[in-house]
């Protein structure tokens, strides 16, 4: 007997093709059965006319590291369609525990004592037993290794006694099931890194079949030179690439996109396995001290970050200062009488350090043009810290089905299912996910095609989207009816298992 059978939704199945009415039917954690009719004996019947059903959605840029084991229910992920979350990225990794925790204040501060781990065999286990809502794989954070074995930030190569250790802790977590390997090299302390130290390591992970994916050093005026970096160490690594969160920053570099796109393109041409992720956003959110740190406040074109002026900059998270979020950053150079760099210096200085930040900077017409290559998979870059996070952490997903396929035909339906499912599962190695198939995990989202849209403004962030009323991970409604279920099923997924 069947466990569940979902009758009559229109199936789009992740490979990009046409979506087809169909039944599908669900025994334990797996989908067994695809037919037009499923007459087949079963504990539940559903009837989902009306609505697509997808497999579930794969955030290829996480954060939620932590998140996974202090807030097992991931309220923001799951209620988006998210089954699957990709963490480890833009450097900031999990693993080892000590400077992991370090590393990862600066973005997602953990509210709740962690349990201590060595390597990432261990981080999954904790994974495994936290249980959460969806399933995770993990990158291998640059940042948190080089911190580890040099003991800090340092502004210099590692020593060869600290390469070795470096290169130790790549090797632990490929053999541990990570994905692959992640870069941030505007961030300390990756942004002290040479080429030729990163290469060393992704040389370990291209052994055991991982991808290099990268925060790259520059968006905005050095965003050709930081593609040019980034192509290099694919291809004297052996590594497949990703590009995280495409785009250009600061008005004088609009359109640079263009020219990226077709950097990637001609990569392929010759062989090299290339890709990027997205968020359909023309705000980034970052640390307000990295903005600060790259001269997206001073005189000129505004660095590797890119220009952001005081009043496009608005505080999502500060530590201790909860009623400064929501605020722009132009409202305090009003208040303390200061020029804008001043006046984030102060706030750093005199109230917190790990103030997050939303600032907006990129084209809507980028955002379009990145979206409709090829190239380009979904991913939200979320943060849900503060009572203002940046929206993608809540309606990246939904915003794409809803805005970008419906409202203004950037891309269509079956294109934007496989950019978030079956693409990003044969790109990072997800076994049995991705698809509906016979076979594969039962890891699906029913949505309405007709209202589907994100609720979360950068006002009022933490919004729940519409139309998305049901989520399935591992066979168990995680989402029901559009609300959380309770239920966790999730695992820690290991690369190609």
């Amino acid at each position: 007997m069947l466990d569940l059978v979902i009758k009559g939704a229109t199936v789009i199945d992740g490979s990009g093709t046409e979506g087809v009415v169909l039944d599908v039917g669900i025994e334990g954690d797996r989908i067994v059965a695809i037919a037009p009719s499923i007459e087949a004996e079963s504990a539940e019947t559903f009837n989902a006319s009306g609505l697509v059903l997808s497999p579930g959605f794969i955030d290829v840029h996480s954060h939620d590291d932590f998140h996974v084991l202090i807030e097992p229910e991931v309220r923001h992920n799951i209620l988006q369609g998210i089954t699957t979350a990709i963490v480890g990225n833009c450097g900031f990794g999990a693993a080892g525990s000590d400077a992991g925790k370090v590393q990862m204040k600066a973005i997602n501060e953990p509210t709740a004592e962690l349990p201590d781990w060595d390597g990432y065999a261990e981080y999954l286990e904790e994974v495994d037993k936290a249980s959460p809502i969806l399933n995770v794989a993990a990158l291998i954070g640059h940042h948190t290794a080089r911190r580890q074995a040099m003991g800090g930030v340092e502004n210099r190569p590692p020593t060869d006694t600290e390469l070795a250790e470096m290169l130790a802790s790549v090797e632990e977590g490929m053999e541990a099931g990570a994905v692959g390997m992640s870069t941030g090299l505007v961030y300390e302390p990756g942004r002290y890194a040479s080429t030729e130290e990163v290469v060393a390591l992704a040389n370990v992970v291209g052994k055991h079949g991982g991808l290099y994916v990268s925060h790259m050093r520059d968006e905005a005026v050095g965003l050709l030179d930081s593609v040019k970096e980034t192509l290099h160490i694919g291809e004297a690594s052996g590594c497949a690439v990703e590009v995280s969160h495409h785009k250009a920053v600061g008005r004088t570099n609009w359109g640079k996109v263009a020219q990226s796109l077709e950097m990637i393109e001609d990569a392929v041409a010759q062989g090299h396995d290339v890709t990027a992720d997205q968020y359909p956003y023309t705000a980034r959110s970052t640390m307000l001290f990295a903005l600060v740190q790259n001269g997206t406040f001073s005189a000129g074109e505004g660095g590797a970050m890119g220009k952001s002026e005081p009043s496009e900059v608005l505080l999502c998270s500060v530590p201790g200062f909860g009623d400064f979020e929501g605020r722009s950053l132009q409202s305090f150079v009003e208040e303390f009488d200061l020029p804008g760099e001043e006046a984030a210096n102060k706030l750093l200085s005199d109230y917190s350090n790990e103030i997050l930040v939303a600032a907006f900077g990129m084209d809507e017409g980028d955002v379009r043009m990145v979206m409709a290559h090829s190239s380009t998979m979904i991913g939200t870059d979320g943060l849900d810290r503060g009572s203002k996070p940046h929206p993608r952490a809540w309606g990246t997903y939904p915003r794409v089905l809803g805005k970008y396929v419906r409202e203004e035909g950037v891309i269509s339906l079956e294109n934007a299912i496989y950019k978030m499912t079956g693409m990003p599962a044969a790109k990072f190695g997800i076994a049995n996910r991705g698809l509906i198939k016979e076979g594969n995990f039962a890891d699906l989202v029913l949505f309405d095609p007709e209202t589907v849209i994100d609720g979360a403004t950068y006002e009022n962030s933490r919004v729940a989207p519409v139309g998305i009323p049901h989520v399935i991970v591992n066979g168990q409604f995680a989402v029901r009816d559009g609300q959380h279920a309770g239920s966790r099923s999730g695992r820690a997924l290991r690369r190609g298992i």
